[in-house]
């Protein structure tokens, strides 16, 4: 029987250590990855083939908190998840009414193996669809955070912040993501779809499968005879405007439909 495969998130690099350690202990886990944010947690999960069995998810963390992490993925695509937390009184109450499992910091090692237990019986006897309706009922029952402000991008050795509210557009690109921001490009390993979902639908709109805008850069939409159109941004840049996301974009703008 292969080892599921495990992925660990957490802010903190001692917890991070711990929760490694712990996994490695177990032979029917493999700890396949870590992160140390909801950012490089959305890449790790997107980008790891096959996708991670089991999620170690700390809920408390910068920018994006565990909770943002399921949206960006979906409920219907993440994987079952247990969560690390130091949250108590409302979210307990939510983890206890959808029976999800939850470790408070700091925990035991019994106590992490008892929930490792429950997750593996879950996941070996094929109730993900089970586990996934527990975390859409979740993600719905707790405030959602605020919408994303930065980006991370990571150049080589180098980390360089990217405030969302500077960018352009942004520009699908096979399970990636081109920022554009003036005359700058950055790449970031995250979905356009995840990025949609963590982004102020108020300030960005999906124009096309494989666009989204900052309506503050709008100038102009020029339409053409087949119901399609064409985005001008006011540095002159065309974006394609699909007719199916016609409406969305002229009622964000105020425009008459």
């Amino acid at each position: 029987m292969k080892p599921l495969r495990v992925l660990v998130v957490d802010d903190e690099p001692l917890a991070r250590t711990g929760l490694r350690a712990l996994v490695r202990q177990d032979p029917e886990l493999e700890c396949v990855g870590e992160c140390p944010d909801g950012q490089a947690a959305i890449e790790a999960i997107e980008s790891l083939a096959p996708p991670p069995d089991l999620v170690l998810l700390d809920v408390q963390m910068p920018e994006i908190d565990g909770f943002g992490v399921i949206r960006a993925i979906g409920p219907e695509l993440m994987p079952p998840v247990i969560f690390v937390t130091a949250y108590e009184e409302f979210a307990l109450a939510a983890f206890r009414v959808h029976a999800l499992d939850y470790l408070v910091k700091p925990f035991t090692d019994a106590a992490f193996v008892a929930a490792l237990d429950r997750a593996k019986r879950l996941v070996r006897d094929g109730q993900l669809k089970q586990l996934t309706d527990r975390l859409t009922d979740l993600v719905g029952a707790v405030p959602r955070q605020e919408y994303l402000s930065r980006i991370t991008v990571r150049v080589a050795q180098r980390v360089q912040i990217v405030r969302v509210g500077e960018i352009d557009w942004i520009e699908a690109a096979d399970y990636c993501a081109k920022l554009h921001v003036g005359s700058s490009l950055h790449v970031v390993r995250v979905s356009l779809s995840a990025l949609e979902r963590l982004l102020d639908p108020t300030s960005f709109v999906r124009v096309h499968r494989s666009a989204i805008v900052n309506l503050d850069r709008i100038k102009e939409i020029v339409s053409d005879a087949s119901g399609d159109g064409t985005v001008v941004l006011s540095d002159g840049t065309k974006v394609r405007l699909a007719r199916s996301r016609r409406s969305a974009v002229d009622r964000l703008l105020g425009r008459a439909l």
